[in-house]
């Protein structure tokens, strides 16, 4: 894919990309430029993904305007950034583009220069924000058992576990994060809530609930803005009504 974070983003007037331009006007207006907008504003990147940013520009009396993107940093070095498209409808001139991890994080600047048929030009620019967001770091809950594996209706069944983190290919416990009980009865594709527990020290857990209808259990940790959600094997328990 080729990349252009700073680069030129250009559009004429009878180009193949345009599209739809407006009729003339009996009286021209002075040459003008505006950035409307930069969207989205912070630019969130995530890890292994392209985020789409659309800039649009409206001008008066413009039959060119070029649009170029640049990180405010002295530490800046060129990059690649994708080739970009554009769309015109009168005075409205919309850029689209990407960014990606490997572009600067921190503030850029968008820069439009129109240009008349004279060749005139007129400039705008806006401030606008790259921001990279790592990915979610792997969890598991690990050992999960309800027991015992056979219980009379009414009694308790007890639910035990470890939630863990993957930290350099290490698995490392979790303290003080909330983990929550599933059932599903048997025949059935939909799991309920049951109840709830925190983890404490090495990430250990442990709930209990009365026991209903025979059925299988889960735990699920619903994960965080750091830490990715994940679910247990399932244990399977038979409940029998007294004789």
């Amino acid at each position: 894919m080729k990349r252009i974070a700073v680069g030129l983003l250009s559009a004429v007037v009878g180009g193949s990309l345009l599209m739809g331009a407006g009729p003339a006007s009996a009286e021209r207006a002075a040459l003008s430029v505006r950035i409307d907008s930069v969207n989205p504003n912070p630019v969130v990147v995530e890890d292994g993904r392209d985020t789409r940013v659309t800039i649009e520009v409206r001008t008066t009396d413009a039959t060119r305007v070029e649009l170029r993107l640049k990180p405010v940093s002295d530490r800046f070095r060129t990059q690649d950034a994708q080739e970009p498209k554009l769309f015109r409808h009168g005075d409205l001139w919309r850029f689209t583009t990407s960014f990606d991890e490997s572009d600067f994080e921190g503030r850029w600047v968008a820069i439009a220069d129109a240009y008349d048929k004279d060749g005139k030009k007129v400039t705008d620019e806006v401030n606008f924000s790259v921001q990279h967001e790592e990915g979610k770091a792997e969890t598991r809950v690990y050992r999960f058992s309800a027991d015992p594996g056979s219980v009379r209706k009414g009694r308790w069944v007890y639910f035990t576990g470890r939630l863990q983190v993957n930290d350099d290919d290490r698995w490392k416990s979790l303290r003080g994060e909330e983990v929550e009980i599933y059932f599903r009865k048997r025949g059935s594709s939909a799991w309920k809530f049951v109840t709830s527990a925190d983890t404490g020290w090495k990430g250990t857990f442990r709930a209990k609930a009365r026991a209903v209808r025979s059925g299988e259990y889960r735990a699920v940790f619903d994960g965080t803005d750091e830490l990715a959600e994940s679910a247990s094997r399932s244990d399977w328990v038979r409940v029998y009504s007294r004789r």
